[in-house]
């Protein structure tokens, strides 16, 4: 139930009414309620920023859920290929397994959002690639060219993963003589 308010006795309203008039005390109430005004939204701000972050980290874990739950079945494939007598299987049988949990290893991964850098081939690229060796080559159209793949570079919608550790050729012309 609301109080009722009471009404101002004519003193206070007299009261309230001269310090309307004194602008110093305007000034005061006036800033006592953009000072209150401040400190709420400054509380409702660092509340809307702890939920945020609370929020995002309850994201994440359920995406990490949700790509673990999806990589349970190579996990249980891997498991049943583990536990197979050595003597009841040959090794192109295991060969053949193994390569179907890779295949569909690398499909629940790229369709989380996993991509594979095409490196053999292409122009060298600093943010995709690190050199890891050079080669000559007396071809000036491979400058730069990517000529090997050590280990495969990786993004993630997107971003960089990992990248393609490679050789790159290098345009040397005195390497023409030692073809």
């Amino acid at each position: 139930p609301a109080e009722a308010r009471e009404e101002p006795t004519g003193e206070e309203q007299i009261e309230r009414e001269e310090s309307l008039d004194d602008p110093a005390q305007r000034m005061a109430e006036e800033l006592e309620f953009v000072n209150d005004r401040y400190l709420r939204l400054a509380a409702e701000f660092e509340n809307f920023r702890k939920r945020t972050r609370r929020e995002q980290a309850e994201l994440s874990v359920v995406a990490q859920a949700n790509l673990a739950r999806r990589l349970l079945p190579t996990l249980d494939d891997l498991a049943r290929v583990s536990s197979i007598p050595p003597e009841t299987t040959t090794v192109e049988a295991l060969d053949k397994g193994l390569d179907l949990i890779l295949r569909n290893l690398r499909k629940e991964l790229e369709e989380g959002g996993l991509a594979r850098i095409e490196a053999m081939g292409e122009r060298f690229d600093p943010e995709l690639h690190q050199a890891m060796m050079t080669a000559d080559t007396a071809d000036r159209e491979l400058d730069e060219t990517v000529s090997r793949v050590f280990v495969d570079g990786y993004t993630f919608n997107g971003r960089l993963v990992r990248p393609a550790l490679v050789e790159v050729l290098n345009y040397s012309p005195e390497s023409a003589g030692d073809n």
